[in-house]
């Protein structure tokens, strides 16, 4: 994967949108710079009387603006949902890695989950300017979670909707639906839970890349609060990452 700046900015950006898209879903856009991004790179937020940023990845941008899916997890997300158009953010940019098209596999496999779907949604627009033929799955727990479905068919050749429950689409996880819909030979790129992602690697016979996730101190590599072992040695989750390919990941070390 390609990181091609070493520097790091703090910059203040606007809030211009701020609104519940699905089941503890939001959809945050800012106004500010976005020449420093590519699809799985990240920013860092810091959400007001929280100490630590938080990072999270960006799914769509123009030359003005760019497009955040997150999920209300905890205390510090909970507030962000609060915060309304026209207030400032400050932002650590210019983070992470990105996603590297393979070229040459002919059929290739996306799979997201939750809010990870933000990280590749970015990644199947790339996907299909350049005429790759794609399928995608989509992981969600229930019918009442699903986000962006209309606007990802419009990118790819098939989407297969996964919930736990069965209350839209395939019922079952995303490893279920590659076994199902023979897709386990598939070029693949995923991001998601960690432990949907193990379990993808187990199951897969190709070769992919990974986006993890991780609590991060710093979010640029100082802090290595977010290292991990790979077959390559030590490797930090912000700095080295977000991206690995799948033959660098040591999973039973994460």
């Amino acid at each position: 994967m390609k990181n091609n700046s070493n520097k790091k900015y703090l910059v203040d950006y606007k809030i211009i949108k701020n609104s519940k898209i699905a089941n503890k879903t939001y959809e945050l856009i800012l106004s500010g710079p976005t020449d420093w991004i590519k699809p799985g790179r990240f920013i860092n937020l810091q959400i007001p009387n929280k100490y630590l940023k938080r990072p999270m990845s960006i799914c769509e941008w123009d030359k003005s603006k760019l497009k955040i899916i997150y999920k209300v997890y905890g205390e510090g997300t909970k507030i962000l949902t609060t915060i309304k158009p026209g207030n400032y953010l400050q932002c650590l940019i210019d983070l992470g890695n990105y996603y590297i098209l393979n070229k040459t596999a002919k059929e290739q496999l996306v799979v997201g989950c939750g809010s990870g779907i933000g990280s590749v949604y970015s990644l199947l627009k790339e996907l299909k300017n350049n005429k790759i033929k794609t399928t995608c799955i989509l992981g969600f727990k229930t019918k009442s979670d699903v986000f962006y479905l209309d606007k990802i068919k419009k990118l790819v050749n098939k989407v297969i909707i996964c919930t736990d429950d069965g209350s839209i689409g395939f019922k079952g996880n995303p490893i279920e639906a590659m076994k199902k819909y023979n897709l386990l030979n598939h070029y693949f790129y995923t991001c998601g839970p960690i432990g949907m992602m193990r379990n993808l690697a187990k199951a897969t016979k190709s070769n992919g890349q990974f986006s993890l996730e991780a609590r991060m101190g710093c979010g640029y590599g100082c802090c290595m609060g977010c290292t991990i072992l790979t077959k390559n040695g030590p490797r930090r989750i912000c700095k080295e990452g977000p991206v690995f390919r799948s033959e660098q990941i040591l999973w039973e070390e994460i």
